[in-house]
């Protein structure tokens, strides 16, 4: 039997029309993803799978001594409540303790993460005996409500919390960004100060993350790292800011 002449055009358009839908889905699925992050529902599920795999816990952007040497020069005293805004598995916290911090707090929303690093800590302080080096967890969703009382905290650390919230470069970040940001200054008390440190260059930084009650420190500090996910090194962007809002 002899074949259509049309036979060839009609499985070359069968293929278009194929690939088109497969690109779709793609761009589909990326921005499921990316728009998952702001999801404490995400998070909730992100979490309970690294647990029950026995995940080792990820620290984004890393940490290393430049980063605890930076947070050293922000603060006055060994005593100052430094708090971690959106700590996810970070050890930021345990780090500092280790270096004699003893006022230390951090916040996430996803409440299984929060409740197992509450417990983790309970833990710690029936064997140890020791209240006084207690990280305060909380779980807080911060575009909704502050997880530590106002003018209560002398230096908060972002370490990816607002790249999370801005990387889709969108109004609905940018509204996002503004809310953890007024949490972010409630915080803070006289004298308070802000450290940032992100993957975002100054052009996207600016853009999204400005806030009038913020004034930079510096000028931003650039370190190269290798980072967990990344085939090459990347640019880790520190950012320090001060609160210049006057408050009666």
């Amino acid at each position: 039997v002899a074949s259509s002449p049309l036979a060839p055009l009609l499985v070359a358009v069968g293929f278009l029309v194929l690939g088109t839908l497969y690109i779709l889905y793609n761009v589909y699925k990326t921005k499921q993803s990316r728009t998952n992050y702001y999801s404490p529902a995400f998070w909730n599920r992100r979490y309970e799978r690294v647990y029950a795999a026995a995940l080792p816990h990820q620290e984004w952007y890393g940490l290393d001594d430049a980063m605890l040497a930076v947070i050293k020069e922000m603060v006055d005293s060994e005593i100052d409540h430094i708090h971690d805004l959106g700590c996810g598995q970070s050890n930021l916290c345990e780090l500092l303790r280790t270096h004699g911090f003893k006022s230390l707090s951090a916040s996430d929303f996803s409440a299984v993460l929060i409740e197992r690093r509450q417990e983790e800590e309970s833990k710690r302080a029936a064997l140890m005996g020791d209240p006084a080096t207690i990280i305060k967890y909380v779980t807080c969703d911060l575009r909704e409500r502050l997880p530590m009382p106002r003018r209560s905290v002398k230096l908060i650390v972002d370490k990816a919390t607002l790249d999370a919230i801005t990387h889709r470069q969108s109004r609905e970040a940018a509204r996002d960004a503004k809310r953890v940001l007024s949490r972010a200054v409630e915080m803070l008390s006289d004298g308070g100060k802000m450290l940032s440190i992100s993957l975002s260059n100054d052009e996207v930084f600016n853009k999204y993350c400005e806030h009038p009650s913020l004034a930079p420190v510096t000028a931003t500090r650039k370190l190269v790292r290798r980072i967990a996910g990344q085939p090459k090194p990347v640019n880790v962007y520190i950012r320090k800011f001060k609160l210049v809002v006057s408050r009666s």
